[in-house]
């Protein structure tokens, strides 16, 4: 019987330019780290690294521990402490990131069996949490790894995406919405022209293209498509500029991460210092501070510790 689990969960990028609610992909860096142990009831939870805004009691992590227990009749406690690297209200997957590493945690902790999409069922209780909509992407990625494509029956296709693809990601900081994923969700329109369905099916479908055949070109072409990206672009100033920008310094394609305002850029490695330069420089000529990093696809939760 194991007394402690410790998880290491990664950020990710949702919707990729292409594919709404339905595309993810796994970045390497930044992580949560989640470590659960037994206790003798309840369930408690410390938070250290970067600021969270939600309470203890409504954090994804505590919500999701309780479904699971609920969900598979654990009446013993649970401690637990998360170590935050993943921001958040940036775009970049951060109560998925918790979300996954709580229900591949529970599961190692109480050697529980669980399926691969019934963890990603528990996890979409944090997202419900978190954003009010359950949505699968984001905790999908975290749990598999790669680029992931996720049905309406929460079932994930993982695709292992080229090794030399190489991601660069800049945050703009930016005044955004309190519910900022409430408000990006309301930007995109409920009804498509047939025109825009069309466009939106060819983008996605070059994008499984491009990744199925490791064609970096293809990838970023297909991520300038699809209908999210210039609705959700009011909330990023100088967006446009710095999507030139990072084309310009040798970037295949560029979208908007998740919900945002955190845009991403996809290269290859050699290119990737000057792009990533390149589009911070962008957010500078409109007087919008920035900062970003650069990094590559990332694997799914990882179990580093069980005593």
């Amino acid at each position: 019987m194991k007394e402690r689990v410790t998880v290491v969960s990664p950020a990710s990028s949702a919707n990729l330019g292409a594919g709404y609610d339905t595309f993810a992909l796994a970045l390497r860096k930044p992580t949560d780290t989640l470590t659960l142990q037994r206790s003798g009831g309840g369930v408690r939870l410390l938070v250290e690294g970067l600021e969270i805004n939600a309470p203890p009691g409504k954090n994804v992590v505590s919500g999701i521990v309780r479904a699971v227990m609920n969900g598979e009749g654990i009446s013993e406690g649970v401690s637990l402490r998360l170590q935050k690297g993943v921001p958040v209200g940036a775009g970049l997957g951060s109560s998925a990131a918790s979300s996954a590493a709580a229900a591949v945690g529970m599961n190692a902790l109480f050697d529980l069996g669980l399926e691969e999409q019934k963890l990603i069922e528990y996890a979409g209780v944090g997202e419900r949490i978190a954003s009010g909509t359950a949505h699968y992407d984001n905790v999908s990625a975290a749990i598999v790894g790669g680029f992931v494509i996720v049905s309406e029956a929460h079932r994930c296709v993982r695709v292992r995406a080229p090794p030399q693809l190489a991601l660069c990601l800049v945050t703009p900081r930016v005044p955004l919405p309190s519910r900022k994923t409430e408000y990006a969700r309301s930007l995109v329109p409920e009804n498509l022209s047939l025109d825009e369905v069309v466009a939106a099916v060819t983008s996605a479908s070059r994008l499984v293209y491009g990744f199925s055949r490791g064609d970096l070109g293809e990838i970023g072409k297909a991520m300038q498509g699809g209908f999210v990206d210039p609705r959700r672009s009011i909330m990023i100033p100088g967006f446009e500029k710095v999507r030139e920008s990072a084309l310009k310094a040798g970037a295949f394609g560029t979208c908007i991460s998740g919900a945002g305002p955190t845009v991403l850029a996809a290269t290859d490695k050699r290119k990737a210092p000057s792009v990533l330069k390149a589009m911070i420089r962008g957010f500078r000529g409109v007087r919008v501070p920035s900062e970003g990093f650069v990094t590559g696809v990332g694997e799914g939760c990882r179990i580093i510790e069980q005593i």
